[in-house]
């Protein structure tokens, strides 16, 4: 029993891997389009009792056949060979005639129709005018047996093949070929027998004509393009090809283009860029020529690529041209260029970016042939992935001792980030004990919601928290965010002096305890009185490992000004570019730690200055310094109202 349970539980779990292991191959297998359908004959006569077989030419195998009316004639197939039988004695109509359709069908569900017509007796007929037929020499024609009995039997008289080549009869079908000029115009007559000794006589000239085309023109998009064709409407067989550059004289090679000729139908292959005439020339002398032109490649990049994203701004992308001319050059960076790329050059087929700031611009690539490739090029805003490894600490506690951080009056932090994780007093961004931005401590890990915490005179351990819960991708809701946090320490009482601004909306705030609701707060904050690892942090706070900000950091601010709503729905989108951000007096600190490379540090744009660089430090509580690997970053989003 053991022994059946455990074969049981094995076949239900393999089952399934068997299933997406099918189906992972079935998705791998490209689906050629369906062939046409085509048969030799679409029309056949035949007396009762007779039988006929049609070649099927082209197809998706698997065929089958399908008979109308089996009282007139019935089908089999056997491969691609139709075999048709009238059937014995069967109702004629007054004209003593009867009809029917064979339906053929192959695997792609492709059909092709045979009109079937029986009779007692059939006059012999052709598709050729009583007069006859004239060719060229070389050219094809196709004869269709319109009518008979069956047992075609095709004569000529003797030495007439020095003049034209008959094919095999297939079914009521044949072609003749013309191989030399009829001698002073006079035809040559074959004739069709059929079982009934019912005959016909087709008459044949062939003459010498002047060399005609279709086309003399042909123009290739570039040197692999596919090749054309170009029909022979009249000539004299024997067909040869030389080649003239400019005025040069004609050779019996080119490099541009290679040509040959097969039933009346001449090939050209185009082989590198270049104009060529080529002159056609038949066994009778006549010539034609045919101008042919093929254009340079257009540039092209390894995949096909039509634009190229750099993710970082400081990032550097390679990429190689894998079609062209050769001699490639990059049009010198212009001023736009200059605003997002540091330096762009190509060696040999090898491009090579490297990206300043986050924007959009375009790079101008030409070749020896003159051919122009406008490339945009995108600099991506990335964030950095915090978790549980590592944190940005920014100052410290003798720094913030200093003028102006010992007595702001007002100051604003904004920060734009995507929670990936729902964890308990998570701290995101701010000075422990003095301001600071986190989620709220309620002995869970669902349901936070963000507060300020903060310092009243007096009070302990202050806080304000929003109406909004956070999302995050634990949770399965997570989203951007855009969160401004205000202290403004002339208002006079603390529901006026602290605020914040979720996605650009004011958020109503509730104190965790109703004591402090009204009290006036702080006139200033001293930034110095921190506590914890004694520095402004981004990802963490009070030197402790349960306080980890988990999620990924677009940019973050330090405003020494108590920012308004209308200020911070008007940029909080917005990237200033380190020039911006320096020359603002108010921006203290700016940092947007999407660089996209390997990095221990990120700058501080602000006014501030390098005292204010963000330090990648390890999330450990005796942090240390350490580098944020290129791989840890993620594509960013612009918050909005949700």
């Amino acid at each position: 029993m053991k022994k059946k349970f455990a074969l049981r539980l094995f076949t239900a779990l393999l089952f399934p891997v068997i299933i997406a292991s099918c189906g992972k191959e079935e998705e791998q297998e490209t689906v050629q389009p369906a062939a046409d359908l085509v048969i030799d004959n679409s029309a056949v006569t035949l007396l009762q009792g007779d039988e006929i077989t049609v070649s099927i030419t082209s197809g998706n195998g698997d065929y089958s056949v399908k008979t109308f009316d089996e009282s007139v004639a019935t089908a089999t197939i056997d491969g691609d060979k139709v075999t048709i039988k009238a059937t014995e004695n069967s109702v004629l109509d007054e004209n003593n005639r009867a009809e029917t359709t064979i339906l053929v069908i192959d695997g792609r569900k492709k059909t092709a129709r045979i009109k079937v017509q029986v009779a007692k007796l059939w006059d012999l007929t052709t598709d050729i005018p009583e007069e006859g037929i004239e060719l060229f020499i070389g050219e094809k024609k196709t004869i269709e047996i319109l009518t008979g009995n069956g047992d075609y039997k095709i004569t000529m008289p003797e030495g007439a093949e020095r003049y034209i080549k008959l094919d095999e009869l297939s079914g009521q079908v044949f072609s003749v070929t013309a191989i030399e000029e009829t001698p002073q115009g006079e035809p040559v007559q074959i004739t069709i027998t059929d079982k009934k000794q019912k005959t016909i006589a087709i008459l044949i000239i062939v003459n010498i004509v002047d060399l005609t085309l279709k086309s003399n023109e042909a123009t290739f998009a570039e040197p692999d393009a596919e090749v054309q064709t170009i029909e022979i409407e009249k000539g004299n067989g024997g067909y040869t090809f030389t080649f003239r550059t400019d005025e040069g004289e004609p050779t019996a090679t080119s490099p541009i283009v290679e040509a040959t000729e097969e039933d009346n139908f001449i090939t050209l292959k185009p082989l590198a860029r270049g104009d060529v005439t080529v002159i056609v020339t038949d066994q009778k002398g006549s010539k034609e020529e045919i101008a042919v032109t093929v254009n340079p490649y257009e540039i092209k990049l390894d995949g096909n690529l039509t634009e190229l994203s750099l993710d970082g701004f400081e990032s550097t992308k390679e990429i190689n041209i894998s079609r062209g001319n050769g001699g490639y050059q990059l049009a010198g960076l212009t001023p736009d260029n200059s605003k997002y790329i540091e330096s762009a050059s190509i060696d040999g087929k090898k491009l090579t970016i490297k990206a300043k700031w986050m924007g959009e611009t375009t790079l101008t690539i030409t070749d020896d042939a003159n051919k122009t490739l406008e490339l945009p090029v995108k600099i991506n805003s990335m964030a950095a992935k915090l978790s549980s490894d590592y944190c940005f600490k920014i100052g410290s506690k003798e720094i913030f001792s200093q003028s102006p951080y010992n007595q702001m009056q007002q100051l604003t932090f904004e920060m734009v980030f995507y929670p990936t994780y729902s964890r308990a007093l998570q701290s995101f961004i701010g000075l422990e004990g003095v301001f600071l931005l986190r989620c709220e401590n309620n002995n869970r890990d669902t349901d936070l919601r963000f507060e300020i915490a903060t310092k009243i005179d007096e009070k302990e351990d202050p806080r304000f928290r929003s109406q909004q819960k956070m999302g995050n991708d634990r949770q399965n809701n997570g989203k951007w965010y855009h969160i401004a946090i205000v202290y403004d320490g002339t208002q006079k009482s603390t529901k006026d002096a602290y605020q914040m601004y979720i996605n650009g909306v004011k958020e109503e705030l509730t104190p965790a305890d109703k004591s402090y609701a009204d009290v006036a707060p702080n006139t200033y904050l001293n930034l110095s009185e921190v506590k914890g690892d004694e520095a402004l942090m981004i990802g963490r706070s009070g030197n402790s490992e349960f306080r980890l900000g988990y999620c990924n950091v677009a940019q973050a601010r330090m405003w020494k000004t108590a920012r308004t709503q209308e200020q911070i729905k008007e940029d909080m989108c917005k990237y200033y570019t380190p020039e911006e951000a320096r020359a603002n007096e108010n921006l203290l600190g700016y940092w947007i730690p999407g660089n996209g490379i390997e990095t221990g540090t990120f700058k501080n744009y602000g006014s501030a200055g390098t005292d204010l660089d963000a330090k990648v430090y390890t999330q450990g509580v005796h942090i240390s310094e350490t580098t944020v690997n290129a791989d840890k970053f993620a594509s960013t989003a612009c918050p909005h109202t949700y």
